[in-house]
């Protein structure tokens, strides 16, 4: 009776792994399962919808939208301000912000890393361009229906074998087998957590489009390109006039350098140059000259 038992229960763990182990098939595994589909408990109804998403739900797409949104107001941080209240009140978060108040080098500016609802995506963005003159607003949209149906039939097949495994460590014949047991079970369970936190993650990026959104005052707004050639010469000197303007700040940081530098080379200078001098003056005087007459030796 034992041994019977034990054939049982290591038939049964041999179809729970290999239902897992087929993605597309997942409602067919269950059914092949002798006592797996008839039992209530072990594939959750709010779960196996989604992998029978194919014939109910074949209409439904998945699309990840994503897009920059530029507006030229003349107090950027004042209209980030009202812009967080517009995403808020939307329903929607914030994912990063950026402010930089003006200062004697730049101009104010802020920038947004916005999470809007895709159901309510065209009325936010409508009152976020309200909020100044739009620069530019580009979208771009990406369909993952493949990839969300994916994961969603292999979670379904996994929960599954996650439910037959539990149910088979009861019938465990001795140590071995419930050793073999849980450690399928530990294995289920570690690739169920994995696949489900990435199709969380893949289903926020779904609920909530991405879009940045900056803000500039009219001064540090891109010109446009000229369309005339009038409008091109004025375009040419006023670069030209940004160039020397640069220059000229650029001289003016290293000119104290410059003035450093070369005060410390004239002294090095001078310092050569009197070295010089007393080396010169050293090889002009001949040996002996300055030693004093013997007078005993005169005497003689």
């Amino acid at each position: 009776m034992t041994r019977r038992l034990r054939c049982i229960a290591a038939a049964a763990l041999v179809l729970g792994l290999a239902g897992c182990s087929s993605v597309g098939a997942g409602g067919s595994s269950s059914g092949a399962d002798g006592g797996g589909a008839g039992e209530p408990g072990v594939a959750q109804p709010g779960v196996v919808q989604p992998g029978a998403a194919g014939g109910e739900d074949s209409g439904r797409r998945d699309v990840i939208v994503t897009g920059e949104l530029s507006v030229i107001s003349p107090d950027p941080l004042k209209a980030a301000d009202d812009a967080r209240k517009i995403v808020q009140a939307a329903g929607g978060r914030l994912d990063g912000v950026t402010k930089q108040p003006a200062n004697d080098f730049q101009d104010a500016s802020a920038q947004l890393i916005t999470r809007i609802p895709t159901d309510r995506l065209d009325a936010t963005l409508s009152q976020l361009q309200d909020l100044g003159e739009v620069g530019s607003l580009t979208t771009s949209s990406s369909d993952v229906t493949q990839v969300t149906t994916d994961l969603d039939a292999r979670i379904s097949s996994l929960q599954a074998s996650v439910g037959r495994l539990r149910d088979l460590i009861g019938s465990a014949a001795d140590t071995a087998d419930l050793i073999a047991i849980e450690k399928a079970l530990s294995d289920r369970e570690a690739e169920l957590e994995s696949l489900t936190a990435q199709r969380n993650r893949l289903g926020d990026q779904v609920d909530y489009a991405t879009i940045t959104v900056s803000f500039t005052t009219p001064a540090a707004a891109p010109d446009s390109a000229p369309t005339d050639f009038w409008g091109a010469v004025a375009a040419g000197f006023g670069a030209l006039m940004a160039a020397l303007t640069a220059a000229g700040l650029a001289f003016g940081a290293a000119l104290p350098w410059l003035i450093f530098l070369g005060l410390l080379a004239l002294l090095v200078l001078l310092a050569v140059r009197l070295l010089r001098g007393a080396s010169r003056r050293a090889r002009s005087v001949p040996p002996g000259a300055d030693l004093p007459e013997n007078p005993v030796v005169r005497s003689r």
